[in-house]
């Protein structure tokens, strides 16, 4: 998918120039070569490159802190029901970790 964004973006405005084609026999095979120019115009207009926010940013490496912490600290309790507590809780937070990371993987890509 991502290829095929770049194929088009890249054929779009495109001109193929001094083609040709030459088909040769040897041995009882035959070869074919194709020679061309391909010229590659590009529009002018500029991507708009996303700079990201900071709130988003502290959004995300809070959430991840809280999800370690959660995890960790309830792993480690000796007390099996308010340990599966906290890392039950921890699921909430890392579901924001998640979410966070794809829109920035999105945004980074297209």
């Amino acid at each position: 998918m991502i290829m095929n964004f770049w194929l088009h973006r890249g054929i779009k405005n495109s001109d193929i120039t001094n083609l040709s084609l030459e088909l040769k026999e040897i041995d009882g095979k035959y070869i074919l070569g194709i020679n061309s120019t391909v010229v590659v115009a590009t529009k002018g207009e500029q991507i708009r490159k996303y700079t990201g926010s900071r709130n988003l940013l502290i959004v995300f490496v809070a959430s991840l802190s809280l999800t370690v912490v959660l995890a960790s600290v309830g792993m480690l309790l000796p007390d099996a029901i308010f340990g599966r507590t906290l890392v039950y809780l921890s699921e909430f937070p890392a579901i924001l970790v998640n979410i966070v990371s794809t829109r920035y993987i999105i945004r980074h890509i297209s």
